[in-house]
């Protein structure tokens, strides 16, 4: 998946999951996202590399904050926020679950 509102910059390794850190294209403002494990695989079962489900997490949350995307946010804060969210991440990714 390839965007042209962000760009991925990193992938880190934590002791839950990992994080992300984006930069947006609008305004080159620099973002972190965190992605667990457990959200990983509720999200897609394991089958899916985290670096796509993160791109389609960080991909709502553009839509969801309307351009003002938090610094810092966690997958299961922003699952609380969009309607439909595990369906919406699935279908960006073309998740076959």
């Amino acid at each position: 998946m390839k965007s042209d509102q962000f760009t991925l910059d990193g992938e880190h390794d934590t002791p839950n999951g990992w994080l992300y850190t984006f930069t947006l294209a609008q305004d080159g403002s620099h973002h972190e996202l965190t992605l667990s494990w457990v959200d990983h695989e509720h999200l897609v079962g394991g089958a899916i590399a985290p670096e796509h489900v993160a791109r389609a997490i960080f991909a709502l949350a553009i839509e969801q904050f309307q351009g003002d995307v938090p610094a810092k946010f966690d997958c299961s804060s922003i699952r609380r926020r969009v309607d439909m969210f595990d369906v919406r991440v699935r279908e960006i990714i073309d998740a076959p679950l």
